[in-house]
């Protein structure tokens, strides 16, 4: 395991360069512009140029605080999500022509604690980037606008009512969570929506659009130095005065997972999915990256496609092997697994994960790890030859508070011991909760 360690290396000045020892490749970091926090791996001979634009504000950030009062407002659900489709609308029309005519292409997204505005372009990448802080920064609320995006997001929150995969993970979580924002979609609901307006809006962006509430990451073909004048060039077109209110911190979220629950929709499968809540919730850094990464092996080695879970149910039709998974979601203030998938099983499929996992004793574990560990790092390693994969890592790795090079670094440390700890402390059925969602009429 000698050619997986990682080295952190610094060097004098406002940049730490960081490299991998197996890839021998640098990240550069630096803060700019305010307390921007932007890391670049530059990549001679790279065809794409990838960047995201981390903003630390989602779906969970329902809560204001006034400065002066210590007041706490709360925003209506969705408000994120639809301050995200609203920065796209400029006074010339939608920022997206302009950045299709310079040859990139954008997408945004917003989850439970950010939104993250992603680019990819070839050329021009000065020009691309000062047009990413234009959409993420310059914002222009008019209450017809408000009106038509409304519209538009309500459209959205019915089609995904008829989703059942969408459907099943947010009950799921509502059964995990219980009625806290984790179990809101991310859009929020018809009704929240129509108490957003362009006050809410506005209150929003200049609490959480601020240089040391944003992060830049940046991949491919560039100059480093050029590229830091650039995005200080553009950030001084802005400015950031102090706002009367401010951001309420996240608390952690531990789960309270309740029995399973089931809905029926008009369906022709039947869809189940389990929930499993991390009673360890609350890590960073390098501990967070270790956990995340020891559940997933373990939801490798027990249900993954080498594992006899998977081959003998795969075989006598209980799973559907393209439809069936397992996630990890794992952030500083909360953890959880999902399992699941289509089935004409439902019960079946709970009780055979429930006796996959609880098989997993030090034995299987210990005989199957380097299979999976070397999986795990293949998979990695085939991510960061992609711009676009490259950037999501760093970014994930700064929120979790990690350097990238404890990605690679966990590979390494993650044994036994912590396979069987996660087992105990997260995948188990204390910590489940399950939703089923089965054909109109078939529901209990």
């Amino acid at each position: 395991m000698a050619l997986l360690r990682t080295r952190l290396f610094y060097c004098t000045g406002r940049e730490n360069l960081i490299a991998d020892a197996l890839l021998g490749e640098v990240v550069y970091r630096s803060r700019l512009g305010g307390g921007l926090d932007v890391w670049a791996v530059p990549r001679p001979d790279s065809r794409q140029k990838a960047a995201v634009l981390y903003i630390d504000c989602g779906s969970v950030d329902l809560h204001l605080r006034a400065r002066n009062s210590g007041e706490v407002q709360t925003t209506p659900a969705g408000t994120a999500h639809f301050l995200e489709h609203r920065l796209f609308a400029k006074p010339y029309g939608d920022i997206t022509e302009q950045i299709s005519r310079l040859g990139g292409d954008v997408n945004a997204s917003t989850s439970f604690t950010s939104t993250v505005f992603s680019l990819t372009c070839i050329e021009h990448f000065a020009a691309h980037l000062d047009l990413l802080f234009e959409l993420a920064l310059d914002l222009h609320i008019l209450p017809a606008g408000v009106v038509q995006e409304r519209e538009i997001i309500d459209r959205e929150i019915q089609i995904s009512c008829d989703d059942p995969e969408w459907v099943g993970f947010l009950h799921g979580l509502e059964g995990l969570y219980q009625h806290g924002p984790l179990a809101w979609d991310m859009a929020g609901t018809r009704e929240s929506i129509e108490q957003i307006d362009e006050d809410t809006l506005t209150r929003c962006h200049e609490v959480f659009y601020r240089p040391e509430y944003m992060g830049l990451y940046l991949c491919g073909d560039f100059d480093v130095e050029a590229t830091y004048a650039a995005v200080e060039s553009a950030l001084l077109k802005y400015s950031w005065p102090r706002s009367a209110w401010d951001r309420v911190e996240r608390p952690v979220v531990l789960p309270t997972p309740q029995p399973c629950g089931a809905l029926s929709l008009p369906v022709s499968r039947p869809y189940t999915l389990l929930f499993f809540g991390d009673d360890k919730a609350g890590q960073s850094g390098r501990d967070l990256l270790l956990r995340e990464l020891a559940l997933e092996l373990a939801l490798d080695i027990a249900l993954g496609p080498a594992s006899d879970f998977f081959a003998a149910h795969y075989e006598d039709g209980l799973i559907d092997g393209d439809a069936f998974g397992a996630e990890v979601h794992a952030e500083p203030t909360f953890c959880f697994c999902t399992v699941g998938g289509y089935t004409q099983q439902s019960e079946r499929l709970g009780e055979e994960i429930g006796a996959a996992l609880a098989s997993l004793d030090e034995r299987v574990v210990a005989a199957d790890l380097g299979r999976a560990k070397r999986k795990a790092y293949g998979l990695l390693l085939r991510a960061w030859e992609q711009a676009e994969d490259v950037v999501d890592m760093l970014c994930s790795a700064a929120v979790s508070g990690a350097a990238p090079s404890v990605y690679f670094a966990v590979h390494e440390q993650v044994g036994v011991g912590e396979i069987l700890e996660v087992l105990e402390s997260c995948l188990s059925p204390a910590h489940q909760s399950a939703m089923q969602i089965v054909p109109t009429g078939r529901a209990e």
